[in-house]
């Protein structure tokens, strides 16, 4: 089991790296909007791992703000 110094930690370096990495993305989530739009495309449009954990990270990142995010397949 973890520490709750060590979940604050997980959730600094999470804020960090969707901060640094997703500089747009992390601006949504701090809006005063309710749904977050991607398209399919946005991570792993060449089905590589780093991008599907990326995706992961800025889901559970949205989740921090009570946003919803919603993956679409066409614009």
């Amino acid at each position: 089991m973890i520490t709750s110094g060590e979940m604050t930690q997980r959730r600094l370096a999470l804020r960090q790296e969707i901060q640094s990495r997703l500089p747009d993305f992390a601006s949504a989530c701090e809006c005063d909007t309710e749904v977050i739009l991607i398209h399919q495309d946005a991570f792993a449009a060449d089905l590589q791992e780093e991008e599907y954990a990326l995706l992961g990270r800025a889901v559970k990142y949205a989740g921090f703000f009570g946003k919803e995010v919603r993956i679409i397949a066409r614009q």
